[in-house]
């Protein structure tokens, strides 16, 4: 019996835009990432201090408004980082997933970290693309990205 290679649905969406709930799934795992790298930094200053000052073991305790700021800074460093290199964040690699600049090419550092900040500071901007023709949101108009399904490899 010979195989017939049959064709994975998901190639039919290679290049298109991506959809609202591809990325908010993507969000959803980026945000956890972020989330991550968060409280291992919380960990690492807390290891830190009990190897330079001694027992007993203590995590540190930040005010709110800290904790907010850090968060928003991890976050925007992670997604510029992911843009304006390979395109992709974990959650976007997960999703199949890839923000590139509406040329085709990679967005600029400085695009990413534009779009960065204005996802942070704006994320119901998303839902732009629920109204939007070419799925874009808010940020994407704002800094000329576009959001498509990609599975190729592309290095940084």
């Amino acid at each position: 019996m010979v195989a017939v290679p049959t064709r994975h649905p998901a190639a039919d969406l290679q290049g298109h835009q991506g959809g609202l709930v591809s990325r908010l799934v993507a969000d959803a795992v980026d945000l956890g990432v972020v989330w991550l790298i968060g409280v291992s930094a919380i960990l690492i200053i807390g290891v830190l201090r009990y190897v330079l000052v001694g027992p007993p073991f203590q995590l540190p305790v930040a005010p709110g408004w800290m904790l907010s700021t850090a968060g928003g800074a991890i976050a925007v460093g992670y997604l510029t980082a992911g843009w304006a290199g390979t395109g992709r964040t974990v959650g976007k690699q997960l999703a199949g997933l890839r923000v590139l600049h509406r040329s085709g090419r990679r967005l600029s550092v400085r695009r990413a970290l534009l779009r960065a900040v204005l996802y942070v500071v704006f994320p119901a901007g998303l839902l732009w693309v629920l109204v939007s023709r070419r799925n874009a949101s808010v940020q994407d108009l704002v800094v000329g990205s576009v959001v498509i399904y990609d599975w190729q490899y592309r290095p940084p």
